[in-house]
């Protein structure tokens, strides 16, 4: 791999002064994907339809945040008891409102549909409450296609309007490389049992699985899948339906830890007519997409003094890759004038950069650059006031142009791409050209202002 790097001269004047920037070029090595920490994650989920529909006794079955407290008998929660919640902590519930809207539903609302009516056992009739995890943190690495992502937050699932819950503790979601994934959690609740109305004892907590999932997306910024249902046959069941399109079940951990809530028949099917509200609900997180940092200046650049009248380029070699910056480098942006608004504007244009591509199997490779803050005695005013707006000409090399970065929204403060190309291009050459434009702000004093403009090239 081939480093070069060559320094012109760039010239801007505010009032009477010129401004002096230097200009370097530098060869760096592609950067490498890796696992990049992620935080301030969301996870939306509703479990299933049947977690917001009707019921036959107690109104409605839905979801509450938060861990609740004990009923001390199997009996339908009143708003006095105090464990309904439509948030606690980094957990939150949200139902269908009116026009395709997701709202918080309260203790009065919770069993209404988008309609505006109680939901009731009829199937497609349900809230679709779901249950909002927020502030997960974990690490992701979406070239690889794994990830892992922990919540700190408890959510209930009521049924019968109480008669029977149970709660699901820190959910963590593990995302494999071959597209599997499980979302876990610590299910603790409480015994109860239809047969035996007077049951009522506390289930130790365990870790169980949530949901499965086969075919999961995953990219940078988020996860989705919808879990295994259809085709799961479980086991320790006695009235399992396996054939239909309904057919399936929730994780076989799930049912085990089901049978002893007394909810076990909600979560597979049974041959009923909820059987169709009963399959496993979409679920999806989002984050913010981590960043990579622009690559820094190779420690063994070399300057090219100034003056110079001939292009620094790599030497030229059959099947390389090499770039070059023509002439001295040197540009001038003349006299910034005022605008209207107070503000100095100056224009100009980047020379021109000669890219070759000639290597085997052709690998894509990419120009970006950054400048640094302007100087000037005691004055200065923000890298963001460059900006710039890429063209390209005797392009046959199939390259693509930059955006267009304005100066100060948001300027060159931060990296942005000049040009670049993708993988099995098309072998040949690009010229890289750039129209520069300086927006100083409304009081910047006069004076000789000095900044870097580094352009680097990547490339496998």
């Amino acid at each position: 791999m081939k480093r070069h790097s060559a320094t012109g001269r760039l010239a801007a004047a505010l009032g009477t002064a010129a401004a002096v920037a230097a200009l370097s070029g530098v060869f760096a090595p592609a950067a490498q994907a890796a696992e990049s920490s992620i935080t301030d994650v969301t996870l939306r989920w509703g479990l299933s339809q049947e977690a917001g529909g009707g019921s036959y006794f107690g109104g409605c079955n839905y979801l509450s945040a938060g861990k609740a407290g004990n009923t001390g008998s199997s009996r339908v929660w009143t708003e006095a008891d105090g464990f309904y919640a439509a948030s606690a902590g980094n957990v939150s519930i949200e139902k269908d409102g009116p026009n395709a809207t997701k709202v918080a539903p309260t203790w009065a609302t919770k069993c209404i549909g988008a309609a505006g009516t109680p939901v009731t056992p009829a199937p497609g009739s349900s809230t679709n409450n779901q249950v909002v995890l927020s502030a997960g943190t974990g690490v992701v690495d979406a070239a690889a296609g794994t990830a892992k992502v922990q919540w700190d937050g408890d959510f209930t699932a009521v049924f019968y309007g109480g008669l029977t819950y149970w709660t699901a503790s820190d959910p963590e979601l593990t995302v494999n490389a071959d597209g599997t994934a499980t979302l876990t959690a610590t299910a603790s609740g409480y015994g109860a049992s239809m047969e035996d109305t007077t049951k009522w004892e506390a289930i130790s907590p365990r870790v169980i699985d949530l949901a499965k999932f086969t075919d999961a997306s995953l990219t940078a910024s988020g996860f989705s899948g919808t879990p295994v249902y259809r085709g799961v046959v479980v086991t320790g069941v006695d009235n399992q339906v396996t054939t239909g399109a309904n057919a399936g079940a929730f994780p076989q951990s799930y049912i085990d830890f089901q049978k002893l809530t007394g909810q076990a028949s909600y979560w597979y099917s049974s041959g009923g007519g909820a059987d169709p509200k009963k399959v496993a609900a979409p679920l999806a997180a989002s984050w913010t997409a981590p960043t990579t940092p622009s690559p820094e200046p190779s420690d063994d650049s070399q300057a090219v003094e100034i003056g110079v009248d001939v292009p620094v380029t790599t030497p030229t070699t059959p099947e390389e890759f090499k770039w070059s910056i023509a002439g001295t480098g040197a540009v001038n942006l003349g006299s910034a004038q005022q605008n209207q608004a107070g503000s100095f504007a100056a224009t100009g244009a980047l020379p021109t950069i000669t890219v070759t591509d000639t290597r085997s199997g052709q690998s894509g490779w990419s120009l970006s650059g950054s400048v640094s803050g302007f100087t000037s005695g005691a004055g200065s005013f923000a890298a963001s006031a460059l900006g710039w707006a890429p063209a390209l000409a005797n392009n046959t090399v199939g390259a693509a142009a930059g955006a267009a970065v304005a100066p100060a929204a948001p300027g060159l403060g931060s990296s942005a791409v000049l040009a670049s190309v993708g993988n099995g291009h098309t072998a040949g050459s690009v010229d890289v050209n750039a129209a520069l434009n300086l927006l100083a702000p409304a009081g910047t004093a006069a004076g000789s202002y000095t900044s870097t403009l580094t352009i680097t090239a990547l490339s496998d």
